[in-house]
């Protein structure tokens, strides 16, 4: 058999000959659609309570102090974090298209209560609930992409679900200080929350849990997907046979190095991205008087990383082809880490408030870059695991998307009343510096090659 990662059309010109010349239906192109569309969703919702508590008649309406912003700010990921490897197990268990329309409306439903909040305890206890609900979005979407995609454009295809991810981050901060002005951002929480119900009848009605339970998936397609997989288990088996199959691997996960340094770089890579995400629209308004243009500055930021995030899965594909796959998922890693590193480094030495944003916006395009080939690795050792291996890794890095906000408030801490104002910014960005360095570091050591779980398939 053709090595699929080698030769990525190999398994079109094998297989359709062996389907009476078909031509495959084009369903998978349908189901990476709507996981993207989930994704978009995703971050739509989780991002959008940065720009509103930048606001400051928000702040004084909550009555929130320096410290309560930040741990709200960090309320999402510690929940959403820990959710990780149960909803992902769960969803592997369950089947994707029942969880995942359960995960969406149940963030958007607290989405639009966050808009019903009215201080620091119910905000928190609603942005716990949301992170939750959004646990089991990811780990959930690495396996349709695992069973839906074939072997070689894996990396493709997690760059286009994750950059619908970034394309929702990008839109949330424009789009909500829009609303603000225009209906208050309570109104802004339940518009939010209502497309997110929409989102998720679609999903729904379009996805099923394995190419072969789809009523217009025909023969020459599921050839296609199943190209280059082993026999056990199969992407067109039934979700009982699924179930049934997949099993905890804690003990594998724990014994595995491999694993644990790519836990250790997704965990850094947060702490300093997500300052991009939760303090940037704070520092441009406070530190670099941008004011309402602030809004713009953080969606051109994520826009810039977006194009990463299209990039990246080309990356890592064109990587592995030509370095093979254990180095080609690993140095767009260690390079992409590095270079962001270098940016937040930058950054104090800029004066004006675009030039910042330029910086951030290389922080934001080289941290992307390396998304792709993340999940492509989680893809590649997890076997029939997927959901259970991705959410194990997600959560680490969400763990260190939790500790960030928080860390960040503490280091760099002002003086006075307004004590965002008076704060020094440049510890935090040599904080988030190091964070990077040492994911670029911890990327070195990851191998794809080499499964967490014996014997365990595709």
């Amino acid at each position: 058999m053709e090595n699929p990662y080698l030769s990525p059309a190999a398994e079109a010109n094998s297989r359709l000959a062996a389907t009476e010349a078909a031509a495959p239906s084009n369903v998978r192109y349908a189901i990476l659609g709507v996981t993207t569309l989930a994704s978009l969703l995703l971050y739509l919702d989780r991002i959008c309570l940065a720009e509103v508590l930048s606001n400051p008649s928000v702040i004084k309406a909550l009555g929130l102090t320096d410290a309560q912003i930040g741990w709200s700010l960090s309320a999402f990921f510690w929940s959403y974090a820990l959710g990780q490897v149960p909803s992902g197990w769960i969803s592997d268990r369950f089947g994707a298209r029942r969880m995942l329309t359960v995960y969406i409306l149940s963030w958007s439903l607290f989405t639009a209560l966050t808009g019903w909040a009215v201080g620091f305890v119910m905000l928190f206890i609603l942005r716990l609930s949301v992170g939750v609900a959004q646990a089991g979005a990811y780990p959930t979407s690495g396996g349709i992409v695992s069973r839906w995609i074939p072997l070689a454009y894996r990396g493709t295809a997690s760059s286009i679900v994750t950059f619908g991810g970034r394309l929702g981050g990008a839109v949330a901060p424009y789009s909500t200080s829009w609303l603000i002005p225009l209906c208050g951002w309570r109104v802004a929480m339940l518009l939010y929350g209502l497309i997110g119900a929409a989102v998720a009848g679609a999903f729904w009605r379009l996805f099923r849990n394995r190419p072969a339970e789809h009523p217009r998936c025909n023969p020459a397609e599921l050839a296609l997907i199943a190209y280059g997989r082993s026999a056990d288990p199969s992407p067109n088996g039934s979700a009982a046979d699924l179930s049934e199959k997949t099993k905890p691997v804690v003990g594998a996960v724990l014994r595995n190095a491999s694993m644990w340094l790519m836990c250790l770089s997704q965990f850094t890579t947060n702490v300093g991205w997500v300052f991009l995400v939760t303090w940037l629209p704070t520092y441009l308004k406070n530190a670099k008087g941008a004011g309402e243009s602030s809004g713009l500055m953080g969606t051109t930021v994520l826009l810039v990383g977006m194009a990463g995030m299209l990039l990246g899965g080309r990356t890592t594909d064109w990587a592995t082809r030509r370095l093979g796959i254990r180095w080609g998922r690993s140095l767009p890693l260690v390079l992409s880490r590095f270079v962001a590193a270098g940016a937040f480094l930058i950054v104090p030495e800029l004066e004006s408030a675009w030039a910042a944003t330029a910086a951030f916006a290389m922080v934001a395009f080289a941290t992307d870059l390396g998304v792709a080939g993340t999940w492509a690795f989680m893809q590649d050792v997890g076997g029939k695991y997927v959901g259970a291996i991705l959410g194990w890794g997600n959560m680490w890095g969400n763990l260190g998307a939790a500790v960030s906000p928080p860390l960040l408030n503490w280091v760099s801490a002002g003086t006075g009343p307004a004590g965002l104002a008076t704060r020094n910014w440049n510890i935090a960005f040599a904080v988030c510096a190091a964070g990077f360095i040492v994911s670029g570091l911890a990327s070195l050591g990851i191998n794809a090659a080499e499964p967490v779980a014996p014997n365990n398939g595709e």
